[in-house]
């Protein structure tokens, strides 16, 4: 076989194949960039929460407003005081009020917990169900959250939480939540 009749078909074949693989690799789809966001990080201990991510603010204000504690009198008024950093005023200010609609734990309940000496574990989650599009200024998930009493079965329940911000400058806060039954 001559060496210079196959050579340039090696090359030909390289060619092709690199044209391919750069064809390929462009029609890729390509993340949506949003304009930067320069909001201010949220106070500690929410200081490790990114102000410009809607998933993990609904994560961490739900977390944060279903962290009970009877032990250490963590109550309803205490987590949400412990939250507000996460809030949208309006939505603490409806809040204050009592988050009893928001949860399948009554006031009997938990001062059953306080009376026992009862530790209570809170575990949330951002579930992967569809949700309506997320718009530059509303973003809504459905979140699932456990809590268990020790030496009790779970309490799980599904929440509705929706995120809001002015601007693609401003942080996520939350805006809406109910409990789905």
């Amino acid at each position: 076989m001559n060496p210079s009749l196959t050579s340039p078909w090696v090359l030909l074949a390289a060619v092709v194949i690199a044209a391919i693989a750069v064809g390929c690799s462009t029609n890729q789809a390509r993340p949506v960039v949003e304009p930067a966001c320069r909001a201010t990080a949220f106070p500690p201990p929410h200081d490790g929460v990114h102000p410009c991510s809607a998933p993990e603010v609904l994560h961490a204000a739900v977390s944060s407003l279903y962290g009970l504690d009877p032990l250490a009198g963590r109550d309803a008024s205490a987590t949400l005081a412990a939250a507000r950093p996460l809030l949208q005023p309006a939505f603490a200010a409806e809040a204050r009020g009592g988050m009893h609609g928001c949860a399948p734990i009554s006031a009997m309940r938990w001062q059953d917990w306080i009376d026992e000496k009862v530790a209570v574990s809170t575990e949330v989650r951002v579930r992967a169900d569809d949700h309506p599009p997320d718009t530059a200024t509303s973003s809504s998930r459905v979140l699932s959250v456990t809590i268990t009493p020790t030496g009790q079965a779970p309490i799980v329940f599904a929440v509705y939480a929706r995120a809001v911000r002015q601007s693609t400058e401003n942080a996520w806060l939350l805006a809406d939540l109910r409990a789905l039954s």
